[in-house]
């Protein structure tokens, strides 16, 4: 076993793993620094501040080897030190100004064998390799403040090469372990993981959305026959998905009986085609649903210093936040959901936002809203995530543009996986398939077929673009990727499983099997589902042969059958566009 040090002179830290450096940082004055734990191998030290005193502790990230952080960005680069994040509130967020998006947590592991885990009862502020440079400082706006390349920018050799913590009465602990895998391991004591999975018709099968096709343009005609066209074309399919906007006014929780003139018929229709059924709601009441006055006059909606309703602009409109910190409040919530649910037939529900931004308050508005949905609504989806590791629901990433690259398009489905996997988050919805098609953006027949190869074995994938509206080639080779899924659900059950009796995540970056291997923690487009299986799907377009980093062991091409021993590189495989590289360990 190594013996783990920590020396503090003055305000100077170093943590010393057999006599080497393994991290570096400078604390404020007056900290205290204890050795509460021994877990098994892994080493600690809690770090705490004065009560109501602002404080920033300083870490060096290249002291540390790589860094690989817990939080979801709208650049989701990978490792975490490529970007280079400004100082802000280290807050859930839609679409935030510095890059940080809608699930975090205050963990980072290093390759060195560091972790840091902050507690979640704090408000933070955080900046991870910020520029010493002059660099555009972007106001939140729901309107695309800035490109998704710029937040947070790309390391460009101004950043300061620092991880900054700040907060009152600052509180986190110092980790250490033989390497990043059991640091990891080590953190998950005070994140915590899911008991139980997601009901099994929200994975085994994609789920279909009418969003990204439709976006606010449905009926009942539409969603049936959307759902036909779905089956005449041969895809499997587990739940439709209602999206905006079924409802007359947002916050009503009731059909628009113009454009659903018999919700029953139309759910059941589903249900006789082998779909579940779900829509989407959110926690925002707009001031011309029907339930305003009840909900301002009762006291149900998140309130200002004054005690007045609290306004907020989202992306519907002007409207008021459900205040989830009263228990009045969501069950009154409940009771009108469950009401909708025996009246339609509804399975369960697709729940939109309720980041911090929205409610100009720390993270706990996230919090409740996610342990509300988990604790009533097995049956779901949400987007947002604060110290909710325990739910044992669908966490879905951001929604995707319509491009290549880990600036929110096809690749950051991989990046964004791993940031959601150590963030404790193991059940990864990504986003629809091809993106959103937002704002004159689309996909082409390409991006389908990649995009579908590269989620075919992530723990859920999700369609709402038709594939068979990109050609004849991309309808065969998308319904050709839900086939390699298939043949894999048995070991997507089993990561799962796994996943709610240890904690383990599903998805892997490739270092959990190489954690001293330097190509193993810098590789971002290849991932493990287990400890089993590797995929290597292609993430550029026209791309048609790759190289693939195999770790340790025994590895069998599943596309071949040829064995390979690890670890190596496999240089300039083949990729042809019906290509999904797999490799099974033997």
């Amino acid at each position: 076993m190594s013996n783990f040090s920590l020396e503090l002179e003055g305000s100077d830290l170093t943590f010393y793993r057999d006599g080497d450096v393994i991290l570096r940082g400078r604390l404020t004055p007056n900290s205290r620094a204890s050795i509460p734990l021994v877990l098994n191998e892994p080493r600690g030290w809690r770090i705490e501040h004065e009560a109501d005193v602002e404080v920033e502790d300083v870490f060096d990230l290249r002291t540390s080897g790589h860094w690989f952080g817990g939080q979801e960005l709208l650049n989701q680069v990978w490792p975490s030190e490529r970007a280079m994040l400004a100082d802000s509130p280290f807050h859930t967020s839609d679409n935030g100004p510095t890059g940080l998006s809608c699930i975090l947590s205050p963990l980072w592991v290093t390759s060195s064998g560091v972790a840091i885990v902050a507690d979640h009862d704090q408000d933070l502020g955080l900046s991870l390799n910020r520029s010493t440079a002059e660099q555009p400082a972007f106001k939140w706006d729901l309107g695309l403040p800035a490109p998704f390349d710029l937040r947070p920018m790309l390391e460009d050799g101004t950043g300061d090469g620092l991880l900054r913590l700040r907060g009152r009465g600052l509180r986190y602990r110092l980790l250490a372990a033989e390497d990043a895998v059991q640091a990891w391991r080590a953190c998950l004591p005070y994140i915590g993981h899911p008991a139980t999975i997601p009901p099994e018709m929200l994975w085994r099968k994609p789920i279909w959305t009418t969003w990204a096709r439709f976006k606010t343009d449905i009926a009942q005609q539409r969603v049936i026959e959307f759902a036909d066209e779905i089956i005449t074309h041969g895809y499997p399919h587990g739940v439709m998905e209602i999206d905006d906007r079924w409802q007359i006014h947002y916050g009503d929780v009731t059909f628009d009986p113009k454009l659903f003139s018999d919700p029953r018929a139309m759910v059941d229709e589903l249900h006789e085609r082998g779909f579940a059924a779900t829509c989407w709601v959110m926690p925002f009441i707009n001031p011309e649903a029907k339930c305003f006055e009840v909900a301002r006059a009762r006291g149900y909606l998140l309130k200002q210093p004054d005690d007045s309703p609290l306004p907020v602009r989202w992306w519907q409109g002007e409207g008021f936040l459900l205040d989830v910190a009263n228990p009045e409040a969501l069950q009154w919530f409940s009771e009108r959901l469950r009401a909708l649910q025996k009246e339609t037939g509804l399975d369960g529900y697709k729940f939109d936002a309720g980041e911090a931004i929205f409610a100009h308050r720390s993270n706990d508005y996230t919090r409740r809203y996610i342990d509300f949905v988990a604790a009533n609504f097995p049956f779901a989806e949400v987007r947002s995530g604060w110290s909710n590791q325990r739910a044992p629901i669908l966490f879905r990433q951001w929604d995707k543009s319509c491009i290549w690259g880990t600036d929110n398009g096809l690749k950051s489905l991989i990046t964004g996986a791993f940031a959601l996997s150590l963030a404790g988050y193991p059940f990864v919805l990504p986003d629809m398939v091809g993106g959103n098609a937002y704002g004159g953006e689309n996909a082409n027949a390409e991006l389908m077929i990649r995009w579908s190869q590269a989620n075919a074995l992530l723990p859920a994938i999700q369609f709402s673009l038709a594939p068979w509206d990109y050609g004849d080639e991309c309808d065969c080779l998308c319904r050709a990727a839900l086939d390699v899924r298939e043949r894999y659900l048995d070991r997507i059950a089993a990561a799962l499983h796994q996943a709610a009796q240890t904690g383990e995540p599903p998805i892997r970056p490739v270092w959990w099997l190489a954690p001293g291997d330097e190509r193993a923690q810098i590789c971002d487009d290849e991932f493990l589902l287990g400890d089993g299986i590797l995929v290597a799907p292609v993430v550029q377009p026209g791309q048609r042969a790759r190289d693939v980093y195999l770790p340790n062991g025994e590895w069998r091409g599943a596309h071949t059958g040829q064995m390979f021993t690890g670890p190596t590189v496999l240089a300039n495989v083949p990729t042809p566009l019906q290509t999904l590289l797999v490799y099974e360990r033997a």
